[in-house]
């Protein structure tokens, strides 16, 4: 099993495994990480103050994910509590790379390992569309905030 002291990442987002989250054999189903990440890529998002559920039903922009890839490295139970870390590493023109590791917080054994690329999308125009000028900014503001973990 895989140890992993996820230093590099400054924000997470803590999320306790529930029964509908598991499978068949009690463990962690695979398609629940892809729910954590989206909870904390919605976390981490409205923390930028740019991207309040408010903000995007306004103007009718939001980001869309355009890629995902995952790597599973040990299992997670009914009641595990989870720590989902994310960090930015590139901002595009209008896309945002990021990258995840799940780690369980009782034994420190990091579950999965994942990377998404999510596009600023005009729901009007339907279309991706630039990034507000201030994101990279505030991406940087943000994460230095963060306490180190």
């Amino acid at each position: 099993m895989s140890q992993e002291s996820p230093s590099h990442f400054r924000f997470y987002s803590p999320i306790k495994v529930r029964f509908a989250e598991t499978d068949m054999n009690g463990h962690m189903s695979h398609v629940s990480p892809i729910i954590y990440m989206e909870q904390a890529r919605a976390e981490f998002m409205e923390s930028l103050d740019v991207f309040t559920p408010e903000i995007m039903l306004r103007e009718r922009k939001t980001f869309v994910l355009a890629r995902q890839s995952i790597d599973y490295k040990a299992q997670a139970y009914y009641n595990d509590r989870l720590r989902i870390y994310l960090r930015v590493t590139r901002i595009g023109s209008s896309s945002v790379d990021m990258e995840y590791a799940i780690v369980n917080e009782q034994n420190n054994l990091l579950c999965c390992t994942a990377t998404t690329t999510v596009v600023y999308f005009d729901a009007h125009q339907q279309k991706s569309t630039p990034l507000p000028d201030n994101l990279a900014e505030r991406i940087e503001q943000l994460e230095s905030t963060f306490a180190t973990v």
